[in-house]
């Protein structure tokens, strides 16, 4: 008795309601707007080893989107206060996590005046202060290719977006 009820209830329900048009979908994809471009700044580098100099950057590179990731290439150049330098060529892969704020995984190879050659590893998370400003906090690890012990590092610092 209670099924007989209830397909007689579907019977009472009335017409369907008219739904109103929806918008289109957007068809264009537009790029996170601060991730992507050209960049340059200056990093200072807090060393996690024993040797702790003071260490200062500069960082040269270009990020653009495809699809959903941020693939990017970067020049690093690093003096040490004791005079040591090294340069490291590196490529990034990236995801952002809003308009604003993006992580990075990065590997390159570099030369160190000191230690010779280095695959360098690391991740960094970037967040755009502004249009043309953004603030980066990194890890890296430079895996000596002679067989020395690795050096690890925390870099930060200012990009200029142009």
């Amino acid at each position: 008795m209670v099924v007989v009820l209830g397909l007689g209830a579907t019977a009472y329900a009335g017409p369907m309601p008219v739904l109103p048009e929806l918008p289109p979908l957007p068809t264009d994809y537009v790029a996170v707007g601060q991730m992507d471009g050209f960049h340059a700044g200056i990093v200072g580098v807090v060393s996690v080893n024993s040797d702790a100099a003071g260490t200062i950057g500069l960082a040269v590179g270009a990020t653009t989107m495809a699809a959903d990731l941020l693939l990017g290439v970067e020049g690093l150049g690093l003096v040490t206060s004791d005079g040591t330098t090294s340069l490291e060529a590196s490529v990034r892969i990236g995801v952002a996590l809003s308009d604003t704020v993006a992580i990075f995984g990065q590997t390159g190879l570099g030369l160190d005046s000191e230690e010779g050659s280095f695959l360098g590893l690391g991740g960094s998370l970037d967040a755009a202060v502004s249009d043309t400003l953004t603030a980066r906090v990194q890890y890296r690890y430079a895996h000596d290719l002679s067989g020395d012990p690795g050096r690890h590092a925390i870099l930060s610092g200012l990009l200029f977006k142009f």
